[in-house]
């Protein structure tokens, strides 16, 4: 059985070589498209493909944030090229956890043809320590005992390569019978999968710098892409206006976003009330290519602004 990802991402220097060693130590390749990337996530990409490591990596010069489609093209593609069996849908923050390989295959294996499978999705809380800086996964050592979004995410079978209308939904957590589809009109069923057998950890905050340039840069790209549905994005439209408010994210701060990720703000909790469970994220050796990222965030939110001014 071939496993594939695919993901979409953009200025993801601090994390995108511990998300590909990470995730080629459980799948067989990733197709990963490169979204206008400008801290060293290209240079990034491009010496890890020269290492020979199974990734096919193209590049999005465009400024709207398309995720939906851009995913549903690269998703095929690792279907059609690649002869993948399954399609794990990622992003940069998330890390595949398949205690057992074999295991994972076979329940695969006994989901229907014609449907899709689910995984849990796991909110990561970082434990930081300024003192001393450590590899991204030292900061994923406890996540949240309950998930409150209610969301999962896909695991897409092979029968989404013979159905040319089906598309990724927003955010990648359900595969749709075709674009504009209601999933909450028309429930799409998904086989889900227990967390022993599969699960896919979030890790969306890791400092300050990192999120405000994910939230400041990917709300601009969504409102570029004109979207008609109100509630897309909601939780960075809701961050870009407290960061754009000058509100200091410190280090308590960062970790009550994080617990909330994907909450709207009025149902926030303190981090006093959402239980936090130990289960560490295994800490891969050191980067080779950290020497390529240049993320600072003024600088790279006016280079994101000057290419928005030209596409206009």
């Amino acid at each position: 059985m071939k496993l594939f990802g695919a993901t979409m991402l953009r200025n993801e220097a601090d994390i995108v070589e511990t998300f590909v060693r990470h995730n080629l130590g459980v799948l067989d390749g990733l197709v990963v498209v490169d979204h206008g990337s400008a801290d060293g996530t290209s240079e990034i990409l491009a010496a890890l493909v020269r290492e020979g490591l199974p990734l096919d990596v193209r590049h999005d010069a465009g400024v709207a944030y398309l995720q939906s489609e851009t995913m549903t093209a690269a998703t095929r593609d690792a279907f059609r090229r690649h002869g993948a069996d399954f399609v794990f849908a990622l992003d940069a923050d998330e890390f595949v956890r398949a205690p057992s390989r074999s295991l994972l295959e076979q329940v695969l294996a006994g989901i229907p043809s014609r449907m899709h499978a689910v995984m849990h999705w796991q909110t990561y809380v970082p434990d930081f320590d300024e003192a001393a800086p450590a590899p991204i996964l030292a900061l994923a050592k406890r996540r949240l005992a309950h998930e409150r979004h209610g969301l999962h995410k896909i695991i897409v079978g092979a029968a989404f390569a013979e159905n040319d209308d089906a598309v990724l939904g927003p955010g990648n957590h359900i595969v749709l019978p075709r674009a504009g589809h209601s999933p909450s009109a028309n429930p799409v069923q998904h086989a889900r999968v227990a967390a022993n057998v599969v699960a896919l950890a979030h890790l969306p905050v890791r400092n300050a710098r990192q999120l405000s340039n994910k939230i400041l840069i990917g709300w601009l790209a969504h409102c570029a892409a004109r979207r008609s549905e109100p509630d897309l994005a909601f939780h960075w439209r809701e961050l870009y206006e407290e960061i754009t408010a000058f509100a200091t994210l410190w280090t308590e701060r960062l970790r009550t976003i994080a617990a909330n990720y994907g909450i709207a703000k009025n149902a926030w909790l303190p981090l006093s009330a959402l239980p936090l469970v130990d289960d560490p994220l295994p800490v891969t050796a050191a980067n080779r290519y950290d020497a390529f990222v240049a993320d600072d965030p003024l600088r790279l939110v006016i280079k994101f602004a000057e290419r928005l001014a030209l596409e206009r």
